[in-house]
């Protein structure tokens, strides 16, 4: 099942909030609750989260020459 535009943007906001709370103050039990709530979501946000973390990363790379 295919996720909607707001449902895409809701879990891009949650994946954003983990992480940055993650970057904020890094610690095994705030990146294993990151792992948690990540598996408990429904399957399709779940896919979703991917193509977030990947826009994350993209985002953080130095621009090529």
């Amino acid at each position: 099942m295919d996720l909607n535009t707001e449902d895409q943007q809701r879990v891009e906001d949650e994946v954003r909030r983990m992480v940055a709370a993650l970057r904020a103050r890094p610690t095994q039990e705030k990146e294993d609750a990151l792992g948690v709530e990540i598996a408990n979501m429904p399957p399709a946000e779940r896919e979703h989260v991917t193509a977030v973390l990947l826009q994350m990363l993209s985002e953080d790379a130095p621009s090529a020459p």
